[in-house]
């Protein structure tokens, strides 16, 4: 089984796109419109995953908590930090887990929990 991608609907594709290729590093792959109103944009991970975010104008989302969290491992962990610091981002501090994997959280801007792995400790 291969995961291609993790799709979002979002209240706000240019922030929500901000977030993914200026904060995380993802890179556009594509963004089109399949209808009227809806616009959809692909952002592309080194690994090849997609994260797929749709934003709809028709459709009135409510962002409430989500019970999701969405793994994302960087080498540039410790810049990515700081950054959350200043732009007072995250919703943690700095966690070594018992096999040696350190993370943080952080939420996207639809409330979507990121959990920024150091890369290098997933070895």
């Amino acid at each position: 089984m291969k995961i291609t991608w993790v799709t979002i609907k979002v209240t706000n594709l240019q922030e929500s796109k901000s977030f993914y290729k200026n904060f995380l590093g993802l890179k556009l792959k594509k963004e089109f419109s399949p209808m009227e109103g809806m616009t959809i944009a692909f952002l592309n991970a080194e690994n090849g995953v997609e994260i797929e975010l749709i934003h709809n104008k028709n459709i009135q989302l409510e962002i409430k908590d989500r019970n999701i969290s969405i793994g994302i491992a960087l080498n540039n962990f410790d810049e990515i930090y700081e950054k959350a610091k200043l732009d007072k981002m995250k919703t943690s501090e700095k966690i070594t887990m018992p096999n040696g994997m350190e993370c943080f959280f952080v939420q996207d801007p639809n409330r979507v929990e990121i959990q920024v792995i150091r890369e290098e400790s997933l070895k």
